[in-house]
């Protein structure tokens, strides 16, 4: 799956105020996979992983529209955004893939929220 990077200052995002924890995935009764308890970390700092939705213009064949994401930010704490407002993003990539319906999907990813103070997690959820 090709992994773009974004200039987060090129791409315009709007936060719309919600801000979820990512959790781990487990298995369950007959081999059928579940979101758990657990919130998930990156495996690189060890933060706790959150994803923060953005609306961003979109243009597909020509025609503009508004797009809703969730990004997916490493971070010790929950982070902060003030709801309809702009946000930037170190590190922003999209991950885009084939859906089974013949269309794309995109997974959106960063190193953190541009300007927020980061630290390495001591614990978990």
């Amino acid at each position: 799956m090709p992994v773009y990077a974004v200039e987060s200052k090129r791409q315009p995002m709007t936060a719309t105020g919600i801000v979820q924890p990512v959790t781990e995935w487990e298995d369950g009764p007959g081999g059928k996979r579940r979101p758990s308890d657990r919130q998930a970390k990156d495996e690189q700092s060890g933060l706790l992983l959150w994803l923060i939705e953005v609306m961003y213009l979109a243009v597909a064949f020509g025609r503009e529209s508004t797009a809703t994401a969730m990004v997916r930010v490493p971070s010790s704490t929950r982070p902060t955004v003030t709801p309809l407002t702009g946000i930037e993003f170190d590190g922003l990539r999209c991950d885009v893939g084939p859906t089974k319906a013949g269309g794309f999907s995109e997974r959106w990813s960063a190193d953190g929220v541009s300007g927020a103070k980061q630290t390495r997690s001591s614990g978990g959820s």
